[in-house]
């Protein structure tokens, strides 16, 4: 496969990739615990501010943002599930603290990353955009501090049993083969990725596939025929944990939106041995850059790249692709750790928006998007959330 659609060699940010790339036995010890991580979905608590804030906007007829929207909606999920915290981050203004917060940094890195001059963390603490970088990193590290100090101060009083912990319960009390245990910094380092991590990459799958189904009313009303089925003869729009393998082609959706749009535009990764590129040599040691949006917009793999077409995720469609053609979660040993759970969230996000609620653009708003570390927008997406009666 051709060398510009997989890989541009990084002559930026290699000062971040080379300290990242460096703490391997760290990241072992990290991938261990996480298998331990508990992921199921279905809690209730996690929809219901959020559909309640949608039906809000529909009574009053309004068109709202849904990108902020879905960001607390998202970082919410994130801190009651990965560590049992209730942020309400749904209740509070526009915008949350937090959520602001990550994004401001992803776009100061993104900046960063294409100024060499500014790849010592010196040089940059001297200029006006590193003082305010530094200053949103002691805040980010503030909330993951602070979850951190109320868990340890309720683990001392009441101690959790084996089968209700969650991922911030197996860092704290986690010991390796030497009987170490994680050290403050690394646990608020994990806690750091969990929370932005989390939270930045499904708001933005969630927001440009609800933007995709609001552009293509005929597939969302596909979407909501399988849900309305799903439901059907239910008290209750709970979406269940078995229900989530029972919602094909709202999972083809989701992954069509996460090629068209690739929530993340690009990863990075330091070649283990040479790589020969179209005639070029690639030597080890480099760390490179893989244009995920490129690979998702192959024109010799992705007919008309540009168009929203779910059934490009049919088996037989999927089959007959490389395995790396479609890779949003990256791959190999080094790929998301959390693409289970990501892809079970946004699935039950859907499923309860879709069921209740027909989504419709603003047609006087232009979208348009900006590639930072997330896949982001220059002005937000605009739609109405019409109630609908299930079928």
């Amino acid at each position: 496969m051709s060398a510009t659609l997989l890989v541009a060699i990084a002559t930026v940010g290699v000062f971040y990739m080379i300290k990242f790339l460096l703490a391997v036995k760290k990241y072992r010890r990290f991938c261990d615990l996480v298998k331990k991580f508990p992921q199921d979905p279905s809690h209730p608590f996690w929809g219901h501010l959020f559909q309640a804030r949608l039906g809000d906007y529909a009574r009053r007829d309004e068109y709202f943002e849904v990108y902020s929207t879905i960001k607390k909606f998202s970082f919410d999920v994130i801190l009651k599930c990965a560590f049992s915290y209730d942020a309400d981050c749904q209740r509070e203004g526009d915008p949350h603290y937090y959520v602001q917060a990550v994004q401001s940094l992803s776009e100061m890195v993104s900046i960063r990353v294409l100024k060499p001059w500014l790849q010592s963390d010196f040089i940059y603490s001297l200029t006006a955009a590193g003082r305010k970088f530094f200053k949103t990193c002691r805040l980010v590290h503030k909330v993951a501090d602070d979850v951190i100090r109320k868990r340890k101060q309720l683990l001392t009083i009441r101690p959790r049993r084996k089968n209700v912990l969650d991922f911030l319960d197996i860092l704290l009390t986690a010991k390796d083969e030497n009987g170490e245990g994680l050290t403050s910094e690394e646990i608020r380092d994990e806690v750091d990725t969990f929370l932005a991590a989390g939270e930045g990459t499904t708001a933005s799958t969630i927001s440009w596939t609800m933007y995709s189904l609001a552009q293509h009313p005929d597939i969302q009303a596909t979407c909501q025929e399988e849900i309305d089925e799903l439901f059907k003869g239910r008290e209750t729009d709970e979406v269940l944990w078995e229900d989530l393998s029972r919602l094909p082609y709202l999972s083809m959706c989701i992954k069509e939106g996460l090629r068209l749009h690739s929530p993340i535009p690009f990863i990075y990764r330091q070649l283990s041995q040479d790589l020969e590129l179209d005639g070029f040599i690639a030597p080890k040691g480099v760390i490179v850059c893989i244009a995920l949006y490129n690979i998702h917009h192959n024109p010799k793999v992705w007919e008309d790249s540009l168009e929203f077409r779910p059934e490009r995720f049919t088996e037989e469609n999927m089959k007959s692709r490389s395995p790396y053609a479609f890779i949003p979660f990256s791959a190999g040993k080094r790929n998301c750790i959390g693409q289970n759970f990501a892809m079970d969230q946004m699935k039950l996000a859907l499923a309860r928006i879709l069921h209740r609620f027909t989504l419709v653009l603003d047609p006087d708003h232009k979208v348009e998007k900006v590639e930072h570390i997330t896949m982001s927008t220059k002005t937000g997406i605009k739609m109405k959330a019409i109630p609908r009666k299930p079928v």
